[in-house]
């Protein structure tokens, strides 16, 4: 499914998902930063974040670090050079993967972009070799436990993790790749 948006002149213009490339750490940056302004400190996903561990990560150097990783994939969401979404797979152990993160910017949320975004870091993750991925989640974060089981995504248990100032409780999914 192509997601689809009106152009300046009423043309369709197709949203495109694609492994992200060495050039994309600038950009990337930029997205993380402006998702980080739409929703703030407390939004679903961002538990326990604040603006330094977000500047962290929004870094030429940090990103840049995570595009030429050996057992990292990132790919991105977007339309005309601009990223509207982006998710993260990282090789943990043999045949295991993990789901660091999936964000779609708040205006384009509900439009099948997560779903693209989701089944090309799978697909990367097979790639990588291999056979199972899991993700963590807030408990309370129902839309995104949500999205996961709609994807195939069984919950294998709970956990809490500090995450900065906050201890966070976690629900922990997993779903077979092949």
């Amino acid at each position: 499914m192509q997601s689809r948006s009106e152009g300046f002149s009423g043309e369709s213009v197709k949203v495109i998902v694609r492994p992200a490339r060495k050039n994309d750490a600038g950009p990337l940056g930029v997205f993380f930063m402006q998702s980080w302004r739409e929703t703030g400190p407390g939004a679903l996903g961002f538990t326990g974040a604040n603006e330094d561990a977000i500047k962290e990560i929004a870094s030429i150097e940090f990103l840049s670090k995570r595009l030429s990783s050996p057992i990292t994939r990132i790919v991105v969401a977007e339309r005309r050079g601009t990223i509207l979404g982006f998710a993260s797979i990282r090789k943990t152990g043999p045949g295991q993967a993990e789901l660091s993160g999936i964000v779609v910017l708040q205006g384009e949320a509900g439009r099948g972009i997560g779903t693209r975004l989701l089944r090309k870091a799978c697909d990367a993750a097979v790639r990588l070799g291999c056979y199972r991925v899991a993700v963590k989640t807030e408990t309370f974060n129902a839309r995104a436990i949500g999205f996961y089981k709609k994807n195939g995504f069984l919950e294998v248990r709970k956990t809490a993790e500090k995450i900065g100032r906050a201890v966070v409780p976690l629900m922990a999914l997993e779903r077979r790749l092949r």
